[in-house]
């Protein structure tokens, strides 16, 4: 679940902060020649539990513009207000308050925030020059105009977390109050998703237009006359439709109806993760792996790996690797591709066994060191199975939300291998789907368990 996964950000950020907060202490105690005996030690141990508790939900990743009303910076910087606060009301009711040097206070209290901004802006750096997708501007459109869309524009182009490129709207200007100022007309509404498709946009927000918000508003304004207790319902098909989550956007509240969860804190782990597991089977994999190689080598004519174009995040594509498991010129990595099946002639005797026991996909740890694949994800299609099901199957696109893997959660429900029919393929899409929403670190090593379980009993492989 979408809380499942924020709270594993929380939780490794509200570390990262706790650590801050107790070495900052320690550091100026140090400076100042005072030693760090048991009562600065708790009192470190019991800020750190708090700052944990109540900074963990700040997002490291995000622009902090400290100082600006309502941003994460401001925000951070008044909760350890109160945190400084409430330990001083503790220390003058317990009496405590003697035991502590009064320099070291004052030095940790004003320093602290500085350390904060420095393990933001090194969290930032790290992710810039390792995982620049993490941080970069977000391209984004907006989808008509009304006054909440013009609120809505003027955040965005003060953002540093959003480019806003322009705007549709269906209606003539006169009716819309006048166009987003400063921001291009794109066209009407219908062209949305071929624009967004030609541009590589990131994020659309699509604002309702004011009819029906405004009548509501009317009815409300009659109704505060009464004393009866009232409660806006709004049109819940989109919300139910796409299990739409409601969420805020630059001080705006929106809901999200697809975004990927590798976005921020959350892309960190996933990718710390898919590195540190890649690096460690390729090591400890190796001598199979060449064992293979060499068998493939001597037993038919041809390269050892295979390579192939697929569709990776956000429908870029890359080369997949394999271990050859078919006879040269059975198969062209750049044209149409027929799916393997049961007894297929092209397949080689060993291509056969490695195929069946998932062997023939170990190269693509290397494609996962490179950052074009996950450990677990959608597993990635050829160009022209894409071309094909993007049309047949409602949604298909949204699987490219995030990074294709080498596992994913259709495969391990048995949706691996064939998928000659359209109604097969709609059902992995729909786990696909699913494990994008429900994703969390917990999920992505049940995959992997699941996987290593299933590889010598699965029958769709071959």
């Amino acid at each position: 679940m979408r809380q499942s996964n924020q709270a594993q950000a929380h939780t490794v950020q509200g570390t990262l902060y706790a650590l801050t907060i107790v070495g900052t202490v320690y550091v100026i105690s140090m400076i100042l020649g005072q030693a760090f005996t048991l009562p600065y030690q708790v009192m470190a141990i019991l800020m750190g539990t708090f700052g944990f508790l109540t900074l963990r939900r700040y997002d490291l990743l995000t622009p902090w513009m400290p100082g600006r009303q309502g941003s994460v910076g401001t925000r951070m910087y008044w909760t350890w207000v109160g945190l400084v606060g409430g330990l001083l009301m503790l220390g003058y009711a317990t009496k405590y308050s003697a035991y502590f040097s009064r320099k070291v206070l004052l030095g940790w209290f004003v320093a602290t925030p500085f350390a904060l901004l420095a393990l933001h802006k090194l969290s930032v750096g790290v992710a810039r020059t390792l995982l620049p997708q993490l941080v970069r501007r977000r391209t984004c459109v907006v989808v008509f105009v009304n006054e909440s869309a013009r609120g809505l524009a003027r955040n965005l182009r003060k953002s540093q977390s959003y480019e806003l490129v322009g705007f549709f709207e269906d209606r003539d200007m006169d009716r819309t109050g006048g166009p987003l100022e400063g921001m291009p007309y794109l066209g009407k509404a219908r062209s949305v998703a071929q624009y967004v498709r030609d541009h590589d946009i990131d994020v659309v927000f699509i604002v309702l237009p004011d009819d029906g918000g405004r009548r509501a508003l009317n009815l409300l304004d009659d109704l505060g006359d009464t004393t009866a207790s009232v409660y806006y319902v709004p049109d819940f098909l989109i919300i139910n439709l796409f299990e739409a989550q409601v969420r805020e956007v630059e001080g705006v509240t929106v809901l999200e109806v697809a975004e990927t969860p590798f976005y921020g804190a959350d892309g960190m782990l996933k990718q710390l993760f898919d590195f540190a597991f890649a690096l460690g089977v390729l090591v400890v994999l190796s001598p199979l792996l060449i064992t293979i190689a060499l068998i493939i080598k001597l037993t038919s004519p041809g390269p050892i790996i295979f390579k192939q174009k697929r569709y990776g995040l956000n429908g870029q594509r890359f080369w997949v690797y394999k271990f050859r498991s078919m006879h040269t010129g059975a198969i062209n990595p750049n044209s149409d591709v027929q799916q393997a099946s049961r007894d297929d002639p092209r397949v080689t005797p060993i291509g056969r066994f490695i195929r069946r026991t998932s062997i023939d996909e170990l190269p693509q740890f290397v494609n996962v060191l490179k950052g074009e694949m996950s450990v677990v994800g959608p597993r990635p299609h050829t160009v022209a199975h894409n071309e094909y099901y993007r049309k047949a199957v409602k949604r298909y696109m949204v699987r490219h939300k995030v990074k294709p893997g080498l596992t994913g959660w259709a495969q391990v429900h048995g949706l691996r291998g064939e998928t000659a029919q359209l109604e097969r393929m709609e059902e992995r899409i729909r786990y696909d789907l699913e494990y994008i929403k429900n994703w969390s670190p917990m999920l992505d090593l049940r995959i992997v368990f699941m996987t290593i379980m299933m590889i010598f009993r699965d029958r769709n492989a071959y």
